[in-house]
């Protein structure tokens, strides 16, 4: 029985409803749907909907805006600063802002690369519940306005930050008042255990990443090399904490108590305040507090003698979160860490014991003859068979059993693995648009070391310092085999693949599949089960495979994405051919407010979850205008994700990131087609630059390509960073503006359409004034234009 199902699935939908009820209602009527559920069971139901109707209409609206001004801000830190590499996080609750009551949260950053200014702020000593006065230029966290790409300003706005900024110097920063004792002594507390866990790996900065990301979820020290190697084996779980690792604290925990001379209600207390303990300390946000809040429930329902139903675990932590914050439906994390714990509990542990669980009876207890007669005949003969065996040949039985075991472990991790693997499917396309077929098998040694490198790694925070260094060196070693085994997987074809998003259609499809093996494993009907395994393989190879693509457009059709301070135009034309001029770059990367850039990548983030999203799998032409970062980086992460046909170049110089572009191309063994003035590619001309060209250094943005689209009845000016004045029409219907907008151009041509290509709130001042009107990404986001054609 699962009495809170009912009561969850009519919360979700409450919340689901909210926008279209009016909250003043709801309010009304939910005293009186509360009194029905006295007299009628559907009453209870009709509550938890208005509630969570009712919650969800609580959502705070965002503040207005202070303007593009340097305010002065007072407001109390939420937690002792952040240090991510070169720079330090503020996250402060506003109080007020001018003198003016707001309300919220700013999350504040301040570059300390000098050691002067770094040695100032130290000596601010700033901790939790600090009030601060500071002077700072408030800014709506910036976000990449491209259909499909991950919504950051909303991502923040969940957690109530409205506001991100930098602090230009610490004697900007005035402590008004020092926080509660409590809370700083907590700061001291997670510091020591900081460097007590990163003790033993000093001077190996890469396994000191590593090893702080997965004990303590300090993902920020994590190397590019290892963060991108875990999300393509989907392990990503595993390096940064979250359910897994508290699972890991509790039941070792468990495991531990059970040895002591307690009693069976103080050995849950301790395993829930040692889960509790752990989740204060460590940096795995939501999916830690979901964690806790199921062994919680687990542990109070023991306690009060309930029993622990899992369903009802899982239903009533959803409940207690969702009413906590109903905006929580909006995050894939959210969804997926249900997912997997209803897989878990739905498929993965009936399949364990259907499958396997003969094996477990057999092996427990196993010197226990008068067992054997309570057991299956099939246990009961493997018990006394080998038990008979070790008798012959004078040995102790855990010679026989302890491989067993083993095995038996191993199986089933990696039946659980594929389970969750099958529930994960929709949101690991959807959300991160990519297949990992082997991780359910590299989840198995990955789930073994986390299990054993976890627990070492919290123990040094005990251990003196000769014994913290030993512990160090066994977490290395394993942590660098399973470094080893990921890379070795990874290497066997189509062990990763890229996948773009898929018709609604299909996903109802694989539901049903999931659904029906489910039931299938838990009525044990073997051919149905069979069945449900061919439905749902095939399903996921369809989803891997086919092409979903959007039909041709009826005109050509160019969408101008918003890259923040860098280019990339997406074309598309009647005749199903498709073009990607310039990718955008990492220069961009650093305009959007205080993200972790360890790992972000505009080709990656931003450029290919928009094509992804339009469920485009093939590139026929990828256009590189010049070979400055904010037009090429992106282009490396596209070759990777995208089948291409052919690369336009110009004429650039031989630097590191072009070489490595050209080494990709051949490597995948795309065409490349160098443009030279003059040429005709229907439908472009090709303006700039000439045969002759020849780059010189300072002067890279006149290398770039300059395309003249013509449709027939319509152009449009494709000009990369151009400055220079070089023989164009004097007319077009569209141009794309050089050089986001800089004063410096001199190309002059006037259009009907202008459009500039730029990021928010960027430092070198453009657009200038001289370049508008014009459509801006930095306002409208991606920008698309249709052109007429002559049918």
């Amino acid at each position: 029985m699962l009495p809170l199902l009912g009561p969850l699935c009519a919360l979700v939908a409450g919340i689901l409803a909210s926008p279209y009820l009016d909250p003043h209602a709801v309010w009304i009527c939910l005293p009186l749907a509360i009194l029905l559920a006295f007299a009628r069971p559907w009453g209870l139901l009709l509550t938890f909907f208005l509630l969570g109707s009712g919650v969800r209409s609580l959502e705070p609206a965002v503040p207005p805006d202070p303007g593009d001004v340097a305010v002065r801000l007072i407001g109390k830190l939420a937690k002792a600063p952040e240090w991510r590499g070169l720079g330090v996080y503020l996250d402060v609750e506003l109080q007020t802002v001018d003198a003016q009551p707001y309300r919220g949260h700013a999350r504040l950053t301040e570059f300390l690369e000098d050691s002067d200014l770094k040695g100032m702020f130290d000596a601010l000593d700033l901790g939790s519940g600090d009030r601060v006065e500071i002077l700072v230029k408030l800014h709506r966290p910036s976000v990449y306005r491209d259909p499909g790409v991950f919504n950051f300003r909303r991502y923040l706005e969940r957690q109530k930050i409205y506001w991100t900024g930098t602090i230009r110097s610490p004697r900007l920063i005035r402590v008004i008042s020092r926080g509660f004792r409590g809370l700083r002594g907590l700061d001291l507390v997670r510091r020591w255990v900081y460097q007590r866990v990163a003790r033993p790996f000093d001077g190996d900065t890469e396994m000191q990443g590593l090893i702080m990301g997965m004990d303590l979820g300090r993902k920020y020290g994590l190397s590019p090399h290892i963060e991108r190697a875990f999300q393509a084996g989907g392990l990503y779980h595993l390096v940064v904490v979250s359910g897994f690792n508290l699972a890991i604290v509790a039941g070792l925990t468990f495991w531990v108590v059970r040895r002591l001379p307690l009693g069976r209600r103080t050995r849950l207390i301790v395993v829930l305040l040692t889960a509790m303990t752990y989740a204060s300390l460590v940096e795995g946000g939501a999916p830690v507090e979901r964690a806790v809040w199921m062994v919680g429930f687990v542990v109070i329902g023991k306690l009060l003698d309930r029993g622990h139903a899992a369903g009802n675990a899982i239903a009533g932590t959803a409940i207690v979160l969702l009413l906590k914050d109903p905006t929580s439906l909006e995050d894939s994390g959210f969804l997926m860490t249900f997912a997997a714990v209803l897989a878990v509990v739905g498929m993965g542990m009936p399949a364990v014991k259907w499958g396997l669980g003969w094996l477990d009876e057999a092996l427990r207890d196993f010197n226990d003859a008068d067992r054997d007669g309570r057991l299956p005949v099939r246990a009961a003969d493997w018990r006394v068979t080998r038990r008979l065996w070790c008798e012959l040949y004078g040995l102790p039985t855990w010679v026989v059993t302890l491989p067993w075991r083993v095995g038996l472990a191993l199986a089933e991790i990696a039946v659980i693995s594929l389970t969750v693997e099958m529930a994960f499917l929709v949101f690991m396309v959807e959300s991160f648009h990519r297949l990992s077929p082997i991780s359910p098998l590299l989840n198995v040694p990955a789930g073994i070391v986390a299990t054993v490198v976890t627990p070492l790694g919290l123990a040094t925070i005990f251990m003196p310092a000769p014994l913290a260094h030993l512990a160090g060196l066994v977490a290395t070693g394993l942590l660098r085999g399973l470094l080893v085994v990921v890379d070795w997987g990874l290497r066997i074809p189509g062990a990763t693949m890229r996948a773009p998003s898929v018709p609604l259609w299909l996903w109802g499809l694989y539901g049903l599949s999931v659904l029906g093996l489910a039931w299938s494993i838990r009525e044990r009907r073997l051919g149905v089960f069979v069945g449900g395994v061919v439905a749902v393989v095939s399903l996921q190879t369809v989803v891997a495979r086919a092409d979903f693509s959007p039909a041709p457009p009826k005109q050509v059709t160019l969408t101008f994405l918003d890259v923040g301070q860098g280019d990339s135009t997406f074309i598309e034309f009647p005749d199903g051919k498709r073009m990607l001029i310039d990718g955008g770059g990492v220069a961009a990367g650093r305009f959007l407010d205080l993200r972790d850039e360890s790992t972000f990548s505009i080709g990656e983030n931003v450029v290919s979850p928009y094509l992804f999203s339009r469920r485009i799998r093939r590139i026929d032409t990828l256009v590189l205008t010049h070979a400055h970062i904010d037009h090429l980086e992106g282009l490396l992460a596209v070759i990777e994700n995208f089948e291409v046909g052919e690369l336009w170049l110009g004429r650039n110089p031989m630097n590191a990131a072009y070489r490595e572009l050209i080494r990709r191309a051949l490597e995948k063994q795309i065409p490349i087609r160098w443009l030279t003035k003059g040429m005709v590619v229907p439908p472009f001309t090709v303006l700039h630059p000439p045969a002759n060209w020849k780059p010189r250094k300072g002067g890279e943005n006149d290398d770039s390509l300059v395309l003249l689209l013509d449709t027939g009845k319509e152009t449009a000016l494709l000009t990369g960073d151009i400055e220079r004045a070089i023989p164009a029409p004097a007319w077009v219907d569209v141009l794309k503006v050089p050089h986001h907008g800089s004063k410096g151009v001199k190309l002059s041509v006037r259009s009907r359409i202008r459009v500039i290509s730029v990021g928010a709130n960027n430092p070198f001042g453009h657009p200038d004034a001289s370049t508008l009107p014009a459509w801006r990404t930095d306002q409208l986001g991606a920008i698309t234009v249709m052109l007429k054609g002559e049918n």
